[in-house]
């Protein structure tokens, strides 16, 4: 049986793959290892992720770290292909649309390396997005693609996976509804605030421009007036924040891990946040968010009245956030499936390994 080789590289992905590979473990009847690219090296945003989690620190850790995303890209890319070529007993499973993923789907299909790709189909239909490269790419080149939703399975059939395009595809639901729901919060109290907003900003679109990020920061700091905005810093945003000279005058935190960041969702009165996983684990919590993307990872959760998407504009955000308190919002349907993603991946690799 070939062995299977977990390749991650941020924080998302560690959570997925803490569910995944602890429900493999436990059956027992198929190797793994984890391989880190070094995507997210710093502690508090890496090995906290895996000693919180109780997962074994990865077997492999390349440690690349790169100044900008197509060098990254690159020196993955070649690092991932070196680790093949001299690995052949082995099938590549990929997390999600991050810079490691697409590295090593292409470096998998240079190398003649099975590949599967949990979370595909995901589409925004924006180009411009390099998620949105990343993920189309990926699931092009994969051999099997993982679906948390069944409109993620609709989308890969209506653009001929299946059919014209031989790619298996199997809806497994989504690993981290898992890990919400076996994953305990922390017990500390981050906060002292009863009511209170949850915010997380992190995304390319919203950090690569002054202009943008100071809409985003002003809106925040006129909710926090009426209302506390807590922010866990991604350090990359605190970068742009202090080269742009920003101010924000709501409260800022340092990363959290997941039982952290699982406690301050559940205690928030909403939560504001343009990361499709923190968007996800929103609408676990049932928690009404407002996601700061143009074009949301998730439709279902807007057409579930659960969350509403904006743009960067002024006073629009602001605007947008207090109409969440008239969504009529339905947390009841099972978008992401019913928690059973680790158990119906391993139903099917047991086979397909």
């Amino acid at each position: 049986m070939k062995t299977l080789i977990h390749i991650v590289g941020n924080r998302p992905q560690f959570v997925k793959l803490a569910v995944l590979y602890k429900h493999i473990a436990q059956a027992g009847n198929i190797q793994q290892e984890i391989l880190h690219t070094g995507q997210h090296f710093s502690d508090n945003m890496s090995s906290v992720f895996f000693e919180e989690l109780h997962i074994p620190a990865p077997k492999h850790n390349f440690n690349i770290q790169a100044a900008t995303q197509n060098i990254f890209i690159a020196n993955a890319t070649d690092a991932l292909e070196q680790y093949f070529n001299t690995n052949k007993n082995i099938v590549a499973l990929v997390y999600g649309d991050t810079n490691t993923t697409l590295a090593a789907a292409i470096a998998a299909k240079r190398t003649n390396t099975k590949l599967i790709h949990f979370e595909a189909g995901v589409r925004t239909y924006d180009n411009s997005m390099p998620e949105e490269l990343n993920r189309i790419i990926t699931d092009r080149l994969a051999n099997v693609n993982y679906c948390c939703t069944q409109k993620n399975v609709n989308t890969l059939l209506a653009e001929g996976y299946g059919k014209s395009i031989q790619n298996e595809i199997i809806h497994t639901g989504d690993l981290m509804l898992a890990a919400y729901n076996n994953i305990a919060p922390s017990l500390e109290n981050i906060t002292t605030e009863n009511n209170y907003i949850a915010c997380t900003v992190h995304r390319a679109a919203n950090l690569a421009s002054k202009e943008n990020l100071s809409i985003i920061i002003n809106a925040l700091n006129e909710i926090n007036k009426t209302t506390p905005v807590l922010m866990p810093m991604h350090p990359h945003t605190q970068k742009k924040i202090t080269a742009y000279n920003l101010k924000p005058s709501f409260t800022v935190l340092p990363p959290l891990g997941y039982p952290a960041m699982k406690n301050l969702l559940q205690n928030a009165a909403y939560i504001i946040t343009d990361s499709g996983g923190t968007s996800r684990e929103a609408y676990f919590c049932q928690k009404k968010s407002l996601i700061l993307m143009d074009v949301p990872f998730w439709p279902e959760i807007i057409e579930a009245n659960c969350s509403r998407n904006t743009i960067v504009q002024a006073n629009t955000i602001k605007e947008d956030f207090e109409s969440l308190e008239k969504l009529n919002a339905n947390f009841e349907t099972a978008i992401f499936g019913n928690g059973t993603a680790a158990h119906n991946i391993l139903a099917h690799l047991n086979s397909y390994l």
